[in-house]
């Protein structure tokens, strides 16, 4: 599909303008010749997934000193940036150094930084089978995606490799929720794939009341996605779930409106 967003170029990229961040510094742990992900979503703004694994090949993925060696020269510039945050050409926790790169990040934010919050936009899937809490107490904003809460919704919006099942992934955000905050994220959409009235709906909410999250963030897609027949719901519609799901549950949801066209 044309006009899909590119690939980032390279280890840092931006600071780009987020809606939820503000000046966001991203960190991509990926090449920027294809996607490497253990999901494949139907509305991913970058396109289909070229590499669908929860364990991508190491020689693909640049080293922990590459990645070390950008961040500190953009920390050290005066680039200024709000957020310094893991995200990129795929799903960051499966690059096998991560926990490292973690370490190494946060210190040198210290040394630098030390106002800027580390933030990581992740899709849940690594929750599945190991929970780090660790690592994840060095980063403040966590940020982890829940589309839908049963397996066939979830193959078909998320498309995961095959060795990842939601329930893990709904269990590991519970046991991670109990000792961090933590934020989730959803995507809303119509189409070939609705998840945000009926029973997806509600299995959705029912999921969100067990893992008990900080904050709940919901959007729709208002660019073009991977797959035909993916619509975004209205703005109003976004409004009215976040009302009824800070309703529901007592757990702060903001609705962020999708850009306007110019």
């Amino acid at each position: 599909m044309s006009n899909l967003l590119p690939l980032q170029k390279g280890i840092i990229y931006g600071p780009v303008n987020s809606k939820r961040l503000g000046r966001s510094l991203g960190i991509n742990l990926f090449p920027d010749t294809k996607k490497i992900c253990s999901f494949d979503c139907a509305y991913c703004q970058y396109g289909r997934t070229s590499d669908k694994t929860s364990k991508p090949n190491r020689a693909d993925l640049p080293k922990v000193d590459e990645v070390i060696n950008a961040v500190e020269q953009v920390l050290k510039s005066s680039v200024e940036f709000d957020y310094i945050t893991f995200s990129g050409n795929g799903e960051p926790m499966v690059h096998p150094d991560f926990p490292e790169i973690v370490r190494k990040i946060s210190e040198l934010r210290d040394k630098y930084r030390h106002d800027v919050p580390l933030t990581l936009l992740s899709n849940s899937s690594c929750l599945a089978s190991d929970v780090d809490i660790d690592t994840l107490s060095l980063i403040e904003n966590r940020i982890f995606k829940l589309d839908c809460a049963d397996q066939k919704s979830f193959m078909i919006m998320n498309d995961a490799s095959s060795d990842l099942k939601i329930a893990d992934i709904i269990a590991g955000l519970e046991k991670l929720s109990a000792v961090l905050p933590i934020t989730i994220q959803t995507v809303f959409v119509d189409g070939i794939i609705q998840n945000y009235q009926g029973e997806i709906f509600d299995q959705w909410l029912k999921a969100i009341k067990r893992i008990k999250p900080q904050k709940i963030q919901v959007y729709s897609t208002d660019r073009p996605v991977a797959v035909a027949g993916i619509k975004m719901i209205s703005n109003e519609e976004l409004h009215r779930l976040a009302n009824l799901i800070q309703e529901q549950t007592g757990i702060p949801t903001r609705a962020y409106e999708a850009q306007k066209k110019r």
